[in-house]
């Protein structure tokens, strides 16, 4: 809000809006997220506490084939390619824009990045790490159960797509 506007509003005895913590908007970006889907509202807000905000500029990388997986990245702002490489041939696989959710199967298994990831643009990521994510957990077993579920769904879906993408370009490579 402009000083003008605080102003103007001060002048007609209004009071300013509250500010939004950075709390409650990491929690509505979480509820967004189908993993969270039917979990109890206390269980998503401790994850939303442990998440972190991490800024990247155009060109960075968010991680790179081959280093350790260890977060899940949700994009607010911006967008996000991943791509991947094999006998020095390197492909684009997906460019991700605003609430793409990616790295999940890293908060269950400890492996090296399969691909790499860069800001396409300037980009704001909420990032959970595997540590507080089994933390939580182990605390909720019942209910990270069903959020485990999820994330297994998801990757299968995501690995139909993309194994969709690769048929294709296999087939146009073939014309």
């Amino acid at each position: 809000m402009s000083s003008l506007e605080k102003n103007g509003r001060q002048q007609q005895g209004m009071a300013d809006p509250p500010e939004r913590s950075e709390l409650s908007e990491n929690l509505e970006v979480l509820r967004q997220l189908p993993i969270f889907k039917n979990i109890p509202f206390e269980i998503i807000k401790l994850y939303a506490y442990t998440a972190q905000r991490r800024r990247y500029r155009e060109g960075d990388y968010i991680f790179r084939q081959g280093e350790p997986a260890s977060r899940a990245h949700v994009i607010l702002s911006g967008e996000v390619r991943l791509s991947g490489g094999r006998n020095d041939q390197p492909f684009e696989l997906q460019v991700l824009k605003r609430m793409g959710f990616f790295g999940y199967m890293s908060l269950l298994a400890d492996f090296e990045w399969p691909l790499s990831s860069m800001a396409a643009t300037d980009t704001e990521l909420l990032i959970l790490n595997r540590e507080s994510f089994r933390k939580i957990m182990t605390r909720y077993p019942e209910q990270c159960i069903l959020i485990v579920e999820k994330l297994v769904q998801m990757r299968i879906q995501r690995m139909h797509e993309h194994m969709g993408m690769l048929m294709d370009r296999i087939a146009a490579i073939g014309s």
